[in-house]
Formats: structure tokens, C-alpha cells, sequence
């Protein structure tokens, strides 16, 4: 399944290039216009015995209305984990770490130049040791960013998520957008939380 969504997801970032090509006049998030953001940034774990890693991604965006969107994200971080001993805590394992998630998103513009946004989606993440079998989660993610607009079909973005295997929903306006999640208290919550910062350069196409 896993598989399927990633080519899923590299097939539509090939052809969004086709798809946008009568999109020259359109204004940076105006509806039906397509965006592509190569970012970094760094993931930290709730769990200390993995540490906190660089990591490398890249985002494709439809702009549905001037207010919602859906973006695409696939990622990979080079991380450790740490499974010593107390006579030897240094040991220490290799680990990659793949993320790959959908996105729905609502727009809050601030200035002409200037939006925030609010997102929310779900996705997973592969633990890949370096001697181990892999371990795949289902996780929500839910956070933030905002966008500086550079240029007419440039952008500036940073973002800020947390991932966790479960949500609840304390509050939601359709009305005003706005939105609160927090991570859940079911007992799947125990495994692993994620926080993600990044930051990245946004392409209208």
C-alpha cells in the first residue's frame, strides 16, 4: 500500500508541470493554480532514545479556492537510536526515517504579500534501522505556517507540525476556520510523537 501512494504522489508531482501550463496569468494561491516547495528542516522525538535529525522533502500544493488547498509531502531524515546499556549507554543504530502524508489546508491571509495557514492531514512514517526490520505507523499530523511572498511566483515558507498516531478535535469553526487538535488520549497514544520544523522556497507553476 505504502508503495502505491508514493508512485501515486510521483506521478501527479511529474504531470503537475502539464497540468499548469495555462496557469502563467494566475495570482500566487488563486484557485486552480499548482505549487512545488523543496524544504529542510528537523525532526524531534518526544522519545529520547531518538535523536533529533536533520531532514529533506518536498511538497506539491493544489490550490482548490483563494482560502483551501491540498498538498502532497514526502520526506527522509538520516537519524539515530539510541539502545545502550548502563555499562555501555553509547550504543547506538542507524536510522532512516521516510515520511510521506496528504494535507488539507485552510489559508488566513494577513497582508497582500503575506498568508498564514493551518493544516491538517495524515500520512505515515517509516523507522528504517540500519540491522533491523522497519516499522511503519499511521500518523495524523496537524500544525501551521506562514508564507512571505517574494515575487509573483515566489515564495518563502516556514512550518511548524506535530505528528501523532491519534487526535481529538477541541474545536472547529467552518465559519471562521478555525481549528485546535491536540494529541490524543487513547492508548494508542503512548507510541511516538514528532514535532517537524522546516522551512522551504515555493514555486507557482
Amino acid at each position: 500500500m505504502k508503495k502505491v501512494i508514493l508512485l501515486s504522489f510521483v506521478i501527479t508531482l511529474f504531470n503537475i508541470p502539464i497540468l499548469a501550463a495555462d496557469l502563467k496569468d494566475k495570482e500566487f494561491g488563486s484557485a486552480e493554480t499548482y505549487e512545488i516547495s523543496p524544504i529542510a528542516g528537523i525532526f524531534i522525538f518526544e522519545d529520547n532514545s531518538y535523536n533529533n535529525s536533520l531532514m529533506l522533502g518536498v511538497r506539491a500544493l493544489i490550490n482548490i479556492t483563494k482560502k483551501y488547498a491540498l498538498e502532497g509531502e514526502i520526506g527522509f531524515s538520516p537519524s539515530s537510536f539510541n539502545y545502550g546499556t548502563d555499562s555501555n549507554p553509547s550504543i547506538k543504530d542507524d536510522l532512516k526515517i521516510f515520511n510521506y502524508c496528504g494535507n488539507f489546508i485552510y489559508k488566513y491571509p494577513l497582508s497582500k504579500s503575506i498568508y498564514s495557514y493551518g493544516t491538517f492531514g495524515i500520512g505515515g512514517i517509516s523507522f528504517v534501522p540500519g540491522d533491523a526490520e522497519s516499522n511503519n505507523d499511521l500518523f495524523y499530523n496537524f500544525g501551521g505556517g506562514i508564507k512571505f511572498l517574494l515575487g509573483a511566483k515566489l515564495a518563502l515558507r516556514l512550518d511548524i507540525k506535530q505528528y501523532a498516531p491519534s487526535v481529538d478535535v477541541r474545536l472547529f469553526s467552518p465559519r471562521s476556520g478555525s481549528i485546535f487538535f491536540q494529541p490524543g488520549s487513547s492508548p494508542k497514544a503512548d507510541i511516538q510523537k514528532i514535532i517537524q520544523l522546516n522551512f522551504g522556497i515555493t514555486f507557482l507553476l
